[in-house]
């Protein structure tokens, strides 16, 4: 194994001395309490390759870094030797806004990429958690979507084309920038979800969507979920067309009100539906809503716009529970099996002595459970007691369950991907393909991979 001053001195000279960071420093880019030998910050694609070629010749296992928001989504690393940060690859690369296609370097914050789009009244249609501070890259390769994904789809449904650095270094591209629907292998949504595990994103092409002209919400208050539930499948099935509607439990509810001034009695459920067209139609929606939720149940409701509809939004999509020591995990669901599976998740919270707050992606069946306890010493048995109870809930609700943060205490105790199934024999071909060393994330993905 090289020692840590040639490992230093070798990187350096690929990136220069002043982009490579060891000792102390590099223990804050640690991954699950592992601390990596080295950080490297490539300036171009053609570093990057020369950074992962170097690894890949001395089987150095490497993890990618973008801003680290979702850097808790994985198993503990098999190891850690060096962690390539991406925030140096930060340049719009080509945008043709006539075509509606537009290519970033994956180390751009998702907000700047917003930006720019933004001025000709266009945008990736991604809201994920943390919007401010998290990268196209990151954003990708964790597969990570938020409230709109309900009218939009996920990354996948718009990424076009990428390029990519391989484990052994070499820069390939997949796709075309222009939108078109091609029958056979899709190289480029093989990355999206994959954590780096099959190669690198260093550049990333979108289909763009227009910006609505206008937004609003509509949040109401709901004293049971089953009434919310039924409020949501009368919804989903009318002439209505959101572009989110999340459902809250009544902490979410009690704290997410809260973060915007607006008043909300403890012990209520919410709902809030957000509706994107011309003023006119909007106006028009609400109303509709205004009706429908008052006749199936909700309580009081308020229409949110402007800076409030924004900052409900990004409260809800980084809502987290508690602090100090935390878990948040992934559910998917059917859609009719949504408050039910708040229901489990408030029963099993009890049981095991922690406290819950759920946001729930209510027309897509996704729900995030944020938990967190008040006794350290018991955090991660109860945590994985949890984990296992809502986990086969989710299965037998025709659904799947993901840990997406808790502290390596409770990775110990449980797979936080769960069950590979059917699928993890494709999997493992396509690792044994894309990087037969294993230096690439490894033991961070599904199964170990």
């Amino acid at each position: 194994m090289l020692s840590e001053d040639i490992l230093i001195q070798r990187l350096g000279t690929i990136v220069g001395p002043e982009h490579v960071v060891a000792g102390p420093g590099a223990s804050a880019y640690a991954v699950d309490g592992r601390i990596p030998r080295a950080v490297t910050f490539p300036g171009s694609v053609e570093e990057l390759s020369a950074v992962i070629a170097f690894a890949s010749a001395e089987r150095l296992g490497v993890a990618p870094w973008g801003s680290g928001t979702k850097i808790a989504l994985g198993g503990v690393p098999e190891r850690l030797d060096i962690v390539v940060g991406l925030s140096r690859l930060n340049e719009l690369v080509d945008y043709v806004p006539e075509d509606m296609t537009a290519t970033f370097q994956v180390g751009m914050l998702l907000k700047d990429a917003q930006a720019i789009l933004g001025q000709r009244g266009q945008w990736i249609a991604l809201d994920p958690p943390y919007t401010d501070r998290a990268t196209v890259g990151g954003v990708l390769a964790t597969n990570s979507s938020g409230p709109r994904r309900l009218r939009y789809g996920a990354a996948r449904d718009f990424l076009i084309a990428t390029r990519v650095v391989h484990a052994d270094g070499k820069i390939t591209k997949g796709g075309a920038k222009v939108v078109k629907n091609v029958t056979g292998y899709d190289i480029p949504k093989m990355h999206v979800g994959a954590l780096g595990t099959l190669g690198i994103l260093a550049e990333a092409t979108f289909r763009l969507y227009p910006i609505a002209p206008a937004e609003k919400t509509y949040l109401v208050a709901f004293s049971a979920v089953e009434s919310e539930q039924r409020v949501i499948a009368q919804l989903l099935d009318s002439s209505l067309v959101p572009n989110a509607v999340e459902l809250l439990d009544r902490e979410a509810a009690r704290q997410i009100a809260g973060q915007v001034g607006l008043p909300w009695q403890a012990g209520h459920y919410g709902l809030a539906v957000a509706i994107g067209s011309v003023p006119e139609a909007v106006d028009a929606q609400i109303a509709a809503l205004r009706t429908l939720c008052g006749n199936g149940g909700g309580l009081h409701g308020h229409v949110l716009d402007g800076d409030t509809h924004h900052g409900f939004w990004r409260a809800v999509r980084n809502f987290t529970f508690g602090d100090g020591q935390r878990a948040v995990l992934k559910a998917s669901v059917l859609l009719a099996k949504v408050s039910e599976a708040v229901r489990k998740g408030e029963e099993v919270a009890t049981r095991a002595g922690l406290r819950l707050g759920i946001v729930a992606e209510a027309g897509s069946g996704i729900l995030r459970y944020s938990l967190c306890g008040d006794r350290p010493e018991g955090f991660p048995q109860g945590v994985a007691e949890a984990v296992n109870t809502l986990r086969a809930f989710t299965r037998e609700a025709g659904g799947s369950l993901v840990v997406l943060e808790a502290p390596p205490e409770v990775k110990a105790r449980v797979d936080v991907w769960g069950p590979a199934g059917s699928a993890f024999s494709l999997m493992q071909r396509l690792k044994e393909q894309f990087d037969p060393q294993r230096i690439l994330n490894p033991g961070r993905f599904v199964g170990g991979l």
